[in-house]
């Protein structure tokens, strides 16, 4: 019998011991058992340094990597650093996996020689279950091909997180996830999908995102400025790493960073209020907005008495 491949999977930990137990336990009991299962302690102040060493002694795939606070984003980039898997995958440390999930992508994978595989989401509050399926238009429990890969990145929630899917080693290694951003995903997502030819997304929800409301992960103040730096680094280093000369991709990425960056003006957010811009920024921003954001831009501008300046 042919030997499964190493998926190692990646699970920074920070502030999460009430839940930390079920994660790893759900990883743990994978159908898939050729994992390595690394483990990143991001200098949580609570119990889940220790709990992270409790499961080394436990089961020998399991790695324990301490290291001084750096974020999400910094533990997940020195996670990867001690990754050995020919695949490679994420959780997060509040979120479960269903028993079959990476069997079920790995499988994916090998039987369409796939770049990256996804399933569908199970979005729980711990009392109530929702379903996150592929919208309409994406299709499901089909090879997804070229160009239309990366498409699913402006329409498809998704395949714009990083934690429901199984990568090809070489689709992951080598980019750097953005740190002390909360918008990691929306930058490194966009750049699998741009290095992946063909993929897939099962309609089966294999994976439980908690909507843990005091997580740093997935709860606290959206960061809309966060989420203009991170469509911006995708948008550069697409062009610089990837040699990105598709206009039509441009453009897009130009229109996604101006409504995000109309989303920032218009946030009501004393800690990131914006005081001036460069008038080449506020061009920017008004060449791609569409005409009734472009109103409410400008007004915006008036009413929150924000300086232009040459």
């Amino acid at each position: 019998m042919e030997q499964e491949k190493l998926l190692s999977v990646i699970v920074p930990v920070y502030k999460v011991e009430p839940y930390l137990r079920r994660c790893i336990d759900s990883i743990r009991c994978q159908t898939y058992k050729n994992l390595q299962i690394i483990l990143v302690d991001d200098g949580s102040p609570d119990g889940c340094g220790a709990i992270c060493d409790e499961y080394t002694c436990q089961d020998e795939r399991v790695i324990a990597v301490h290291q001084a606070n750096e974020g999400l984003s910094g533990a997940r980039n020195n996670g990867l650093l001690f990754a050995k898997g020919d695949y490679i995958a994420f959780v997060d440390s509040d979120d479960w996996l269903h028993p079959e999930m990476y069997e079920t992508l790995v499988r994916m994978i090998e039987a369409h020689q796939l770049d990256m595989a996804r399933c569908s989401v199970i979005g729980s509050d711990g009392e109530k279950e929702d379903p996150i399926l592929p919208r309409d238009k994406t299709p499901a429990n089909k090879v997804i091909t070229g160009a239309d890969v990366f498409e699913l990145y402006f329409t498809e929630f998704l395949c714009k997180v990083v934690w429901n899917a199984v990568y090809r080693r070489d689709i992951v290694m080598g980019i750097v996830s953005p740190e002390r951003c909360h918008s990691q995903d929306n930058y490194v997502s966009g750049r699998y999908l741009y290095r992946s030819r063909r993929m897939m997304i099962t309609d089966k929800c294999l994976y439980y995102y908690y909507k843990n409301p005091t997580s740093t992960t997935h709860g606290g103040h959206k960061r809309f400025l966060d989420i203009c730096i991170c469509t911006e680094m995708l948008r550069d280093d697409l062009m610089r790493e990837e040699k990105m000369t598709n206009a039509s991709y441009i453009d897009r990425l130009n229109r996604k960073l101006a409504r995000e960056f109309f989303h920032f003006v218009r946030a009501d957010d004393d800690r990131y209020r914006l005081q001036a811009m460069e008038k080449s920024q506020k061009k920017f921003i008004e060449t791609h907005l569409d005409f009734i954001r472009r109103l409410r831009f400008d007004w915006l501008l008036h009413k929150k008495h924000i300086r232009i300046y040459e």
